[in-house]
Protein backbone atom coordinates (compact mmCIF):
# COMPACT_ATOMS: atom_id res chain seq x y z
CA UNK A 1 0.00 0.00 0.00
CA UNK A 2 0.76 3.25 -0.86
CA UNK A 3 0.92 6.32 1.72
CA UNK A 4 -2.18 7.86 -0.56
CA UNK A 5 -4.06 4.72 0.16
CA UNK A 6 -3.55 4.45 3.69
CA UNK A 7 -4.54 8.16 4.11
CA UNK A 8 -7.55 7.94 2.28
CA UNK A 9 -8.11 4.39 4.24
CA UNK A 10 -8.05 6.25 7.23
CA UNK A 11 -9.50 9.46 6.45
CA UNK A 12 -6.24 11.94 6.87
CA UNK A 13 -3.88 13.99 5.33
CA UNK A 14 -0.83 12.08 4.08
CA UNK A 15 1.30 14.64 6.19
CA UNK A 16 -0.17 12.90 9.46
CA UNK A 17 1.32 9.25 8.84
CA UNK A 18 4.80 8.42 9.78
CA UNK A 19 6.20 5.81 7.58
CA UNK A 20 7.99 2.87 10.33
CA UNK A 21 9.79 -0.04 9.47
CA UNK A 22 10.81 -1.82 13.18
CA UNK A 23 11.25 -5.56 14.48
CA UNK A 24 9.07 -7.45 16.61
CA UNK A 25 10.94 -7.84 19.99
CA UNK A 26 8.27 -10.26 21.47
CA UNK A 27 8.45 -12.11 17.76
CA UNK A 28 12.18 -13.19 17.55
CA UNK A 29 12.24 -9.78 15.36
CA UNK A 30 9.89 -10.31 12.92
CA UNK A 31 10.25 -7.25 10.50
CA UNK A 32 6.85 -4.97 10.12
CA UNK A 33 6.21 -1.97 7.81
CA UNK A 34 3.38 0.11 7.68
CA UNK A 35 2.38 3.90 8.90
CA UNK A 36 1.46 5.50 12.13
CA UNK A 37 -1.12 8.31 12.47
CA UNK A 38 -0.49 11.11 14.44
CA UNK A 39 -4.28 12.77 13.98
CA UNK A 40 -5.32 13.72 17.61
CA UNK A 41 -8.37 11.98 17.95
CA UNK A 42 -9.77 8.89 18.08
CA UNK A 43 -7.02 7.51 14.94
CA UNK A 44 -3.99 8.92 17.40
CA UNK A 45 -1.14 6.83 17.41
CA UNK A 46 -2.86 3.90 14.89
CA UNK A 47 -1.06 2.02 12.69
CA UNK A 48 -1.89 0.11 9.42
CA UNK A 49 0.81 -2.59 8.93
CA UNK A 50 1.36 -2.90 5.02
CA UNK A 51 4.50 -5.81 5.20
CA UNK A 52 4.52 -8.62 7.62
CA UNK A 53 8.04 -10.40 7.22
CA UNK A 54 8.64 -10.54 3.31
CA UNK A 55 5.00 -10.60 2.77
CA UNK A 56 2.52 -7.84 2.10
CA UNK A 57 -0.45 -8.36 4.68
CA UNK A 58 -2.65 -4.67 4.88
CA UNK A 59 -4.20 -4.33 7.99
CA UNK A 60 -5.62 -1.16 10.40
CA UNK A 61 -5.15 -1.28 13.92
CA UNK A 62 -6.66 1.08 15.89
CA UNK A 63 -4.69 2.75 19.10
CA UNK A 64 -5.62 4.49 22.45
CA UNK A 65 -7.02 7.72 21.37
CA UNK A 66 -6.49 11.16 22.51
CA UNK A 67 -8.39 11.87 25.53
CA UNK A 68 -10.70 15.27 25.81
CA UNK A 69 -12.19 17.35 28.57
CA UNK A 70 -16.22 16.91 28.92
CA UNK A 71 -16.33 21.11 28.47
CA UNK A 72 -15.12 23.70 25.49
CA UNK A 73 -12.87 27.02 26.07
CA UNK A 74 -16.01 28.79 27.30
CA UNK A 75 -16.50 25.86 29.66
CA UNK A 76 -19.53 24.50 28.18
CA UNK A 77 -19.80 21.23 29.44
CA UNK A 78 -20.93 18.99 26.53
CA UNK A 79 -20.82 15.14 28.51
CA UNK A 80 -23.15 13.04 25.77
CA UNK A 81 -25.91 11.20 27.41
CA UNK A 82 -25.52 8.79 30.17
CA UNK A 83 -26.82 5.25 31.05
CA UNK A 84 -24.02 4.99 33.39
CA UNK A 85 -20.62 6.29 34.22
CA UNK A 86 -17.83 4.69 35.63
CA UNK A 87 -14.77 7.12 36.81
CA UNK A 88 -11.21 5.81 37.28
CA UNK A 89 -7.92 7.21 38.06
CA UNK A 90 -5.89 8.55 35.44
CA UNK A 91 -2.44 7.40 36.03
CA UNK A 92 0.71 9.04 35.05
CA UNK A 93 3.12 6.87 32.88
CA UNK A 94 3.70 5.10 29.58
CA UNK A 95 1.00 3.95 27.47
CA UNK A 96 1.42 0.48 26.33
CA UNK A 97 -1.38 -0.96 24.14
CA UNK A 98 -1.28 -4.61 23.31
CA UNK A 99 -2.65 -5.47 19.79
CA UNK A 100 -2.90 -8.98 17.87
CA UNK A 101 -1.51 -8.81 14.07
CA UNK A 102 -1.78 -11.66 11.38
CA UNK A 103 0.81 -12.61 8.87
CA UNK A 104 0.26 -13.52 5.68
CA UNK A 105 -0.61 -17.24 6.55
CA UNK A 106 -3.45 -15.79 8.50
CA UNK A 107 -1.07 -16.65 11.92
CA UNK A 108 -1.90 -14.19 14.98
CA UNK A 109 0.47 -12.65 17.37
CA UNK A 110 0.28 -10.41 20.20
CA UNK A 111 2.65 -7.51 20.94
CA UNK A 112 2.79 -4.08 22.36
CA UNK A 113 3.57 -0.34 21.16
CA UNK A 114 3.96 3.29 22.36
CA UNK A 115 1.43 5.23 21.54
CA UNK A 116 3.57 7.06 18.31
CA UNK A 117 5.88 3.88 17.75
CA UNK A 118 4.29 0.64 16.38
CA UNK A 119 6.48 -1.22 18.82
CA UNK A 120 7.52 -1.51 22.28
CA UNK A 121 11.59 -0.59 22.42
CA UNK A 122 13.81 1.31 24.76
CA UNK A 123 14.68 4.49 24.45
CA UNK A 124 17.66 6.93 25.56
CA UNK A 125 15.88 8.39 28.87
CA UNK A 126 13.74 5.23 29.64
CA UNK A 127 13.90 1.24 29.59
CA UNK A 128 10.30 0.69 28.55
CA UNK A 129 11.28 -2.64 26.77
CA UNK A 130 12.89 -3.84 29.66
CA UNK A 131 10.32 -2.47 31.96
CA UNK A 132 7.64 -4.08 30.00
CA UNK A 133 9.02 -7.46 30.17
CA UNK A 134 9.67 -7.50 34.09
CA UNK A 135 5.70 -6.72 34.35
CA UNK A 136 4.54 -9.18 32.31
CA UNK A 137 6.63 -11.73 34.16
CA UNK A 138 4.65 -10.70 37.17
CA UNK A 139 1.87 -10.63 35.15
CA UNK A 140 1.97 -13.10 32.59
CA UNK A 141 -1.66 -13.01 31.97
CA UNK A 142 -1.46 -9.44 30.54
CA UNK A 143 -0.20 -11.18 27.16
CA UNK A 144 -3.36 -13.40 26.87
CA UNK A 145 -5.59 -10.54 27.25
CA UNK A 146 -6.11 -9.16 23.57
CA UNK A 147 -6.95 -13.25 22.80
CA UNK A 148 -8.87 -13.72 25.74
CA UNK A 149 -11.31 -10.68 24.89
CA UNK A 150 -11.49 -10.48 20.95
CA UNK A 151 -9.81 -6.55 21.60
CA UNK A 152 -6.64 -4.75 21.90
CA UNK A 153 -5.69 -3.19 25.22
CA UNK A 154 -4.69 -0.41 26.60
CA UNK A 155 -2.32 -0.19 29.81
CA UNK A 156 -0.95 1.91 31.71
CA UNK A 157 3.12 1.25 32.74
CA UNK A 158 3.79 3.81 36.13
CA UNK A 159 5.47 4.15 38.79
CA UNK A 160 8.61 5.81 40.81
CA UNK A 161 11.02 3.94 38.01
CA UNK A 162 9.28 5.19 35.12
CA UNK A 163 9.14 9.53 36.13
CA UNK A 164 6.63 11.68 35.35
CA UNK A 165 4.84 14.53 36.81
CA UNK A 166 2.93 12.37 39.33
CA UNK A 167 5.48 10.71 41.98
CA UNK A 168 4.55 7.19 43.04
CA UNK A 169 5.53 5.12 46.20
CA UNK A 170 5.06 2.06 43.82
CA UNK A 171 8.57 1.25 42.08
CA UNK A 172 6.65 -0.13 39.01
CA UNK A 173 2.96 -1.76 38.25
CA UNK A 174 0.95 -1.73 35.76
CA UNK A 175 -3.22 -1.14 34.91
CA UNK A 176 -5.85 -2.00 32.16
CA UNK A 177 -7.53 1.17 30.95
CA UNK A 178 -9.81 -0.11 28.29
CA UNK A 179 -10.06 -2.12 25.35
CA UNK A 180 -10.05 -0.78 22.10
CA UNK A 181 -11.58 -2.70 18.66
CA UNK A 182 -8.76 -2.87 16.20
CA UNK A 183 -10.89 -2.10 12.49
CA UNK A 184 -13.58 0.46 14.16
CA UNK A 185 -11.78 2.43 17.32
CA UNK A 186 -14.95 1.27 19.45
CA UNK A 187 -14.02 1.51 23.02
CA UNK A 188 -14.39 -1.19 25.33
CA UNK A 189 -14.81 0.00 29.24
CA UNK A 190 -12.48 -2.37 31.61
CA UNK A 191 -15.48 -3.82 33.45
CA UNK A 192 -16.39 -5.29 30.56
CA UNK A 193 -13.63 -6.79 30.05
CA UNK A 194 -12.27 -10.32 31.44
CA UNK A 195 -9.12 -9.67 33.54
CA UNK A 196 -8.35 -12.60 35.24
CA UNK A 197 -5.83 -11.25 38.19
CA UNK A 198 -4.69 -8.48 35.84
CA UNK A 199 -4.86 -5.05 37.68
CA UNK A 200 -7.39 -2.47 35.90
CA UNK A 201 -6.96 1.77 37.24
CA UNK A 202 -8.32 2.44 40.26
CA UNK A 203 -12.64 3.07 40.44
CA UNK A 204 -12.74 6.12 42.14
CA UNK A 205 -16.79 7.05 41.49
CA UNK A 206 -19.66 5.80 39.55
CA UNK A 207 -23.06 7.12 38.35
CA UNK A 208 -26.20 6.11 36.70
CA UNK A 209 -28.60 7.84 34.59
CA UNK A 210 -30.65 10.91 36.30
CA UNK A 211 -27.32 11.85 38.16
CA UNK A 212 -25.97 15.68 37.52
CA UNK A 213 -22.74 14.66 35.96
CA UNK A 214 -21.39 18.60 35.76
CA UNK A 215 -22.03 18.64 39.67
CA UNK A 216 -20.34 15.39 40.15
CA UNK A 217 -17.61 16.40 38.02
CA UNK A 218 -17.11 19.68 39.85
CA UNK A 219 -17.20 18.21 43.18
CA UNK A 220 -14.52 15.00 42.08
CA UNK A 221 -12.19 17.77 40.53
CA UNK A 222 -12.13 19.66 44.21
CA UNK A 223 -11.23 16.00 46.18
CA UNK A 224 -8.52 15.40 43.30
CA UNK A 225 -6.89 18.93 43.84
CA UNK A 226 -6.66 18.38 47.48
CA UNK A 227 -4.72 15.56 46.78
CA UNK A 228 -1.80 17.06 45.13
CA UNK A 229 1.36 18.58 47.11
CA UNK A 230 4.62 20.03 45.31
CA UNK A 231 7.35 17.96 45.97
CA UNK A 232 10.13 19.46 43.55
CA UNK A 233 9.57 21.92 40.84
CA UNK A 234 9.13 19.07 38.30
CA UNK A 235 6.81 16.84 40.42
CA UNK A 236 3.84 16.19 42.13
CA UNK A 237 2.98 13.50 44.90
CA UNK A 238 -1.22 12.63 44.14
CA UNK A 239 -2.75 12.27 40.93
CA UNK A 240 -2.79 13.73 37.78
CA UNK A 241 -6.83 13.27 37.57
CA UNK A 242 -9.76 10.74 36.44
CA UNK A 243 -11.10 9.46 33.59
CA UNK A 244 -14.69 9.65 32.65
CA UNK A 245 -15.49 5.89 31.17
CA UNK A 246 -19.68 6.96 29.59
CA UNK A 247 -22.12 4.36 28.77
CA UNK A 248 -24.48 6.05 26.62
CA UNK A 249 -27.79 5.06 26.46
CA UNK A 250 -27.37 3.11 22.86
CA UNK A 251 -24.06 1.34 24.35
CA UNK A 252 -21.51 3.60 22.68
CA UNK A 253 -18.50 3.99 25.25
CA UNK A 254 -16.61 7.48 25.63
CA UNK A 255 -13.68 8.62 27.69
CA UNK A 256 -13.40 12.11 29.21
CA UNK A 257 -10.30 13.54 31.61
CA UNK A 258 -10.95 15.66 34.58
CA UNK A 259 -7.96 17.16 36.04
CA UNK A 260 -7.71 19.02 39.41
CA UNK A 261 -9.40 22.36 39.61
CA UNK A 262 -5.76 24.70 39.23
CA UNK A 263 -4.35 22.74 36.35
CA UNK A 264 -7.50 23.05 34.51
CA UNK A 265 -7.94 26.70 35.22
CA UNK A 266 -4.62 27.43 34.27
CA UNK A 267 -4.63 25.20 31.22
CA UNK A 268 -8.13 27.05 29.71
CA UNK A 269 -6.90 30.59 31.06
CA UNK A 270 -3.86 31.11 30.28
CA UNK A 271 -3.39 28.20 27.38
CA UNK A 272 -0.14 26.73 27.18
CA UNK A 273 1.80 27.06 30.72
CA UNK A 274 4.77 25.84 32.75
CA UNK A 275 3.39 22.46 34.33
CA UNK A 276 1.65 21.47 30.94
CA UNK A 277 5.15 21.85 29.40
CA UNK A 278 6.94 20.07 32.09
CA UNK A 279 4.09 16.91 31.54
CA UNK A 280 4.55 16.72 27.80
CA UNK A 281 8.30 16.62 28.41
CA UNK A 282 8.01 13.52 30.77
CA UNK A 283 5.99 12.04 28.09
CA UNK A 284 8.21 13.07 24.97
CA UNK A 285 10.96 10.82 26.77
CA UNK A 286 9.21 7.63 25.69
CA UNK A 287 9.50 8.22 22.02
CA UNK A 288 12.15 10.61 21.23
CA UNK A 289 16.20 10.04 22.08
CA UNK A 290 17.37 13.71 22.38
CA UNK A 291 15.32 15.78 24.63
CA UNK A 292 14.97 19.35 22.54
CA UNK A 293 12.55 22.45 21.58
CA UNK A 294 12.28 20.78 18.29
CA UNK A 295 11.72 17.11 19.76
CA UNK A 296 8.95 18.66 22.24
CA UNK A 297 6.93 21.12 19.95
CA UNK A 298 5.19 18.63 17.50
CA UNK A 299 3.39 17.07 21.24
CA UNK A 300 2.59 20.35 22.43
CA UNK A 301 1.46 21.53 18.82
CA UNK A 302 -1.68 18.77 19.78
CA UNK A 303 -3.22 21.50 22.22
CA UNK A 304 -1.92 24.76 21.38
CA UNK A 305 -1.70 27.06 18.46
CA UNK A 306 1.91 27.33 16.87
CA UNK A 307 2.35 30.54 17.60
CA UNK A 308 1.67 30.35 21.14
CA UNK A 309 3.95 27.49 21.37
CA UNK A 310 6.45 29.12 19.49
CA UNK A 311 5.86 32.34 21.76
CA UNK A 312 6.32 30.09 24.94
CA UNK A 313 9.96 28.29 23.54
CA UNK A 314 12.48 29.83 26.22
CA UNK A 315 9.97 28.73 28.89
CA UNK A 316 9.82 25.25 27.04
CA UNK A 317 13.36 25.07 26.88
CA UNK A 318 13.57 26.46 30.74
CA UNK A 319 11.12 22.95 31.74
CA UNK A 320 13.47 20.66 29.02
CA UNK A 321 16.65 21.84 31.03
CA UNK A 322 14.75 20.97 34.52
CA UNK A 323 13.54 17.53 33.54
CA UNK A 324 17.31 17.17 31.97
CA UNK A 325 18.41 18.45 35.38
CA UNK A 326 16.00 15.93 37.47
CA UNK A 327 17.29 12.64 35.15
CA UNK A 328 20.99 13.85 35.64
CA UNK A 329 19.97 14.02 39.50
CA UNK A 330 18.33 10.54 39.71
CA UNK A 331 21.58 8.86 38.22
CA UNK A 332 23.53 10.78 40.39
CA UNK A 333 21.74 8.78 42.93
CA UNK A 334 22.50 5.57 41.68
CA UNK A 335 25.77 6.12 40.90
CA UNK A 336 26.76 6.87 45.04
CA UNK A 337 23.86 4.12 46.02
CA UNK A 338 26.03 1.80 43.52
CA UNK A 339 28.99 2.97 46.11
CA UNK A 340 27.39 2.49 49.03
CA UNK A 341 26.38 -0.88 47.76
CA UNK A 342 29.92 -1.72 46.95
CA UNK A 343 30.31 -1.78 50.98
CA UNK A 344 28.03 -4.34 51.14
CA UNK A 345 24.96 -2.26 52.24
CA UNK A 346 21.56 -2.36 50.48
CA UNK A 347 17.93 -0.38 50.44
CA UNK A 348 16.21 -0.94 51.70
CA UNK A 349 17.46 -3.98 53.90
CA UNK A 350 19.78 -1.16 55.50
CA UNK A 351 18.03 1.99 54.64
CA UNK A 352 19.03 4.20 57.66
CA UNK A 353 22.94 3.08 57.12
CA UNK A 354 22.45 3.73 53.40
CA UNK A 355 20.67 7.25 53.93
CA UNK A 356 23.45 8.23 56.59
CA UNK A 357 26.41 7.76 53.75
CA UNK A 358 24.40 9.82 51.40
CA UNK A 359 23.88 12.32 53.18
CA UNK A 360 27.48 12.82 53.13
CA UNK A 361 26.86 13.21 49.00
CA UNK A 362 23.75 15.24 49.42
CA UNK A 363 22.88 18.75 50.99
CA UNK A 364 20.37 18.44 53.80
CA UNK A 365 17.34 19.89 51.21
CA UNK A 366 18.46 17.19 48.77
CA UNK A 367 17.83 14.12 50.92
CA UNK A 368 13.81 13.88 50.53
CA UNK A 369 14.54 13.85 46.69
CA UNK A 370 17.66 11.36 47.06
CA UNK A 371 14.86 8.73 48.99
CA UNK A 372 12.46 8.88 46.36
CA UNK A 373 14.78 8.19 43.46
CA UNK A 374 16.62 5.94 45.33
CA UNK A 375 13.39 3.90 46.61
CA UNK A 376 12.74 3.89 42.84
CA UNK A 377 15.67 3.05 41.21
CA UNK A 378 16.25 -0.11 44.20
CA UNK A 379 12.36 -0.69 43.40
Amino acid sequence: MTIDQVAEMLGVQPGLLQPFAVADPFHDGLPLEGFLCQKTDHRYGAIVITRVGEEPCPQLIHATPKLRYPFDRDGRFRFPPIARAHVYEKLDGTNVLAYRYRDAAGVERTTFKLRLHPVLRNGTFGGFLDLWRELLERHPEAAALPARNGCSISFELYGGRNPHLIAYDEPLALAVLFGVEPATARLIAPFELELGDVPAAPLVAELVAGEDPVARFEKLRGELEARNVRISEEQLSGTEGAVWCVTEPSGIVSLWKCKPESIEEIHWATGINKQAVLATCWNALETVDELSFETVRPLLLEEYEPDDVDAFQPHVEECIAAVRAELAFRARVVAAYEAVRAQGLSFPADKAAVMRLLATRFTKGEMRRVYGALAAAAG
